[in-house]
């Protein structure tokens, strides 16, 4: 047993007073008139000791009374109250989660409409003066507060499914914070943690929770009744390159969570004047891959939609994305000592490129506006100032390669290579060596060939740089000499930057006469298109790059169908970055194509909401008591909600107030001890007439 006010038992030292007040009445004498003496001695002697046991039960009774009042006072608990606080006011914690999830179907509707409904009978049951903190995923300022309970009913009424998707220890974490800061602590009484929840194991986590043994938790589960569903997971090009009158294959990953087999599921498309269906077959917990062929007829921004035709969850059923098929690509080649004259001439065969050639001294960092991809050719040095403007330009989506000259500076070659993820070169090898190997299954030649040829006559080179393939590195070799050493790499991950590691010179080999030097670099070229991503995530911290110059100091806006949100953007080396994670974006956003607006619209931008919960898979009951009791949660009651429950009286365990009990007892000690006096003083009287008589 605790105490809220445990100061109040000082108090007890004051049980001498009742003790000392028995010992003055002991010895206080009543003056008895008799008509006879004879009578005096025989009654004392009689009635002593029954006078000593009246004594000390009315000593007893006194002191118990007085406990009792003192204990009530100090307030006592088990465990079930804050230090500090009073039992003045409880606080009901109630949050609702109102995640897509729980649009799904429940035995009376949709779960969120139960879970609302449950709420509404939990808050009935409160007393009127209860303070309530209601909350949902949005976990904002207003949600914060302590409310009344007619407020609180009334902000019910309001609650509306959202994207926003918050585990159960963050939300009981956030919710303690409040209280602890709420300038209203001290009147604050019991705290009972109310979670109404589906519970999904892919959202509800308890790895931050702290021990607790003194707030109360009710988890509340609120069961679909059907946990199968169809989603659109993810899309992507096979190819990144953008053309017109190029075929593209569009890939869409579709899953099927349930457990059994689904086929001809329906998938629509839709791209400009473009609509098409497909059907797919997707086996149980599982997922297929289906793939749209197509051609682009004109350049400019492209956006389209995908929709599965899906009843149970709906929020995953829709895939928006966006690209843009370029007019013209634009190349820088800086030429060192060691260039190769054919290179810029290579690239003007196809009109699809705009090619600005200069000599190492010429470069300003500004010629790097609007590049997409810069070409190192026969350099043998890169001073600072350019290793700088590369390594800026790499970071923010361009494309460099390198082909080095014969007279190599490898302390600032290194430093460059270092810096955009590629290995190191450690000296110049002279030694007659044929190409031996393209790796057809790396992406650099997706679509390249026709098919897969091992008996192709290739070139060979009499020199090459060695490189240092073991410092980390995530590069990959995409061209292989006989001695298993790389010709040309690429750096892994999202930038690229490419390495060949021979000179574009007669004295070094043959490969510039070659067909496959036109395709290295035409391949080059085409992979060099910068595009932003084809879609984003609400709420995730991908960030969205514009590559469009922008010259007001206006803010950006994303405008779509009754939206128009400013989020939050960062510039760097001419690139705009948009920022939509954070709960702003996700409460204002909605999924579908944005027309990103400065002074002038600069592009779209495909939203789509997270798949976190396509997956409808239930914690257990047992496995929710479980994980909490191994963090320390004590004081836990969890119901169910299913199969017509949320419409019965939901009932609440609430801490009692057992200072009540102990005020009751310090009455009844009261009452006891007059009873006893007036029964020993009847008593007494019948003994003293008696013995008169």
């Amino acid at each position: 047993m605790s105490f809220v006010y445990p100061q109040f038992l000082w108090a007890l030292l004051a049980l001498a007073i009742p003790i000392i007040i028995h010992l003055f009445n002991f010895r206080k004498y009543k003056t008895l008139y008799f008509s006879s003496l004879q009578f005096i001695q025989h009654v004392e002697q009689r009635s002593k000791s029954t006078q000593k046991i009246r004594n000390l039960i009315i000593l007893l009774l006194r002191m118990l009374a007085f406990i009792a009042i003192i204990v009530a006072f100090a307030q006592p608990y088990f465990g079930g109250i804050p230090d500090g606080q009073n039992l003045g006011k409880d606080v009901l914690a109630i949050h609702i989660d109102n995640s897509y999830s729980m649009t799904m179907k429940g035995a009376e509707g949709e779960l969120l409409s139960e879970a609302k409904e449950s709420a509404r009978k939990i808050l009935n049951q409160a007393p009127l003066n209860s303070r309530i903190m209601l909350s949902t995923n949005g976990l904002d300022g207003i949600e914060s507060r302590l409310t009344t309970k007619v407020d609180a009913l009334n902000r019910l009424d309001k609650i509306e499914p959202s994207p926003m998707v918050r585990s159960f220890d963050e939300v009981i974490n956030w919710q303690k914070n409040n209280l602890r800061n709420s300038f209203e602590l001290n009147e604050i009484g019991n705290v009972q943690h109310i979670y109404l929840s589906d519970f999904q194991k892919s959202t509800t986590k308890f790895d931050n929770l702290k021990a607790d043994e003194k707030s109360f938790y009710f988890p509340i589960v609120v069961t679909p009744q059907n946990k199968s569903n169809l989603s659109i997971d993810s899309v992507w090009f096979t190819s990144p390159l953008h053309k017109v009158g190029l075929n593209k294959e569009l890939n869409i990953k579709l899953s099927n969570n349930s457990e059994i087999d689904i086929q001809n599921v329906q998938l629509n498309f839709e791209l400009e004047n473009k609509k098409r269906d497909l059907f797919v077959d997707i086996p149980a917990n599982s997922s297929s891959i289906a793939v749209m062929n197509y051609t682009d007829k004109n350049a400019g921004l492209k956006f389209g939609k995908l929709v599965i035709q899906d009843n149970q969850f709906y929020a995953d059923d829709e895939y928006y994305f966006t690209y843009e098929v370029a007019k013209q690509s634009k190349i820088l080649i800086i030429n060192g000592e060691n260039s190769n004259s054919s290179m810029g001439n290579i690239y003007r065969l196809d009109n699809f490129y705009s090619v600005s050639e200069i000599s190492q001294g010429q470069y300003t960092q500004d010629m790097l506006s609007g590049t997409n991809l810069v070409v190192l050719n026969g350099v043998n040095e890169i001073p600072s100032g350019l290793n700088a403007g590369l390594n800026d330009f790499w970071n923010n989506g361009g494309t460099v390669a390198l082909f080095p000259g014969a007279n190599l500076k490898t302390a600032s070659i290194n430093s460059f290579l270092s810096s955009v993820k590629l290995p190191i070169i450690n000296k110049l090898v002279g030694q007659n060596a044929r190409i031996n190997k393209l790796n057809y299954k790396d992406p650099f030649f997706t679509g390249v060939f026709e098919k897969e040829k091992d008996n192709l006559s290739l070139p060979a080179v009499s020199k090459f740089y060695l490189t240092n393939e073991s410092m980390g590195t995530n590069a990959l070799n995409v061209i292989q000499l006989q001695n298993g050493k790389p010709l040309f790499l690429r750096s892994g991950g999202d930038k690229q930057a490419f390495l060949f590691t021979s000179v574009l010179s007669s004295d070094f080999g043959s490969i510039t006469s070659d067909i496959l030097f036109t395709t290295i670099l035409l391949r080059i070229g085409e992979l060099s298109l910068r595009d932003g991503p084809i879609a984003i995530t609400i709420g995730e911290s991908t960030k969205y790059p514009i590559y469009t110059k922008i010259n007001s100091e206006k803010p950006i806006h994303l405008v779509g169908k009754n939206v128009d949100f400013i989020p939050k953007s960062e510039k760097n080396n001419g690139v705009t970055y948009l920022d939509l994670s954070g709960t702003e974006a996700v409460n204002q956003l909605k999924s579908g194509v944005y027309s990103i607006v400065g002074d002038k619209e600069l592009g779209k931008i495909a939203l789509n909401y997270n798949r976190k919960e396509s997956k409808i898979d239930p914690l257990t009951k047992d496995a929710i008591l479980s994980q909490m009791s191994e963090k320390g949660i004590k004081n836990t009651s969890l119901l169910e909600v299913s199969e017509g429950a949320s419409v019965t009286n939901l009932q609440l365990d609430k801490p009692y107030a057992y200072w009540k009990i102990f005020l009751i007892l310090a009455i009844l000690f009261l009452i006891v001890e007059i009873l006893v006096i007036k029964f020993w003083n009847q008593k007494l009287s019948k003994v003293l007439t008696a013995q008169t008589t």
